[in-house]
């Protein structure tokens, strides 16, 4: 699913409804994953459960591999990792914002309204920032050094597996032409201890 990747962007994502018994399993595949390919970063928007549980895992190899896509500067800071590599959408210029929200329509066009008034109506602006920080997370920024992704490995709700900014994200990736995998495809990957 790497393809030939030699230094690849893994996206570790999924829903905030973890159930309490795999937490312990994303962990040890995100480790094993981050021993595995030496040369990948892992990706993450910095959410609770499936993004954490992740996060966790990969940390415990090395933080500095980890890179967070954040709405805004302090985004659940307590649970960012030291050394990890982090981007907020205020670190955009103006042109990478414009581009993010345009991927942002393409891929949920539901959302264009949404996006059209980010700048005037500020609890839509809020809104807005977690979409377009999906979206950067796939698309990368090359304005700041950030690769698109490589591939995404997602941990959804499996009765809802497009439902809410996991599925947002999950749309662009395929817009974007990144391969995906869900839980009943990965799990079995690597076996947790």
């Amino acid at each position: 699913i790497l393809g030939k990747a030699d230094a690849p962007v893994i996206l570790l994502e999924g829903t905030r409804a973890l159930p309490e018994g795999d937490a312990a399993k994303l962990e040890v595949i995100a480790r094993r994953l981050a021993e595995a390919y030496p040369r990948a970063r892992f990706r993450t928007g910095n959410a609770e459960g499936a993004d954490a549980a992740f996060a966790r895992g990969v940390a415990t190899v090395d933080p500095a591999r980890l890179e967070y896509v954040l709405p805004y500067g302090g985004h659940r800071k307590k649970a960012l990792a030291s050394k990890s590599y982090q981007i907020t959408l205020t670190d955009l210029p103006k042109v990478a914002e414009a581009r993010a929200a345009r991927d942002t329509a393409d891929a949920s066009p539901a959302y264009g309204s949404l996006l059209a008034k980010r700048d005037t109506v500020p609890s839509v602006g809020a809104k807005a920032r977690y979409l377009l920080r999906d979206t950067l997370k796939v698309t990368g920024s090359p304005e700041n050094g950030l690769p698109p992704a490589t591939v995404g490995l997602f941990y959804v709700n499996a009765r809802d597996p497009m439902k809410g900014g996991t599925g947002h994200t999950i749309r662009v990736c395929r817009r974007q032409g990144v391969p995906v995998a869900f839980q009943g495809d990965w799990m079995g990957w690597f076996s947790a201890e």
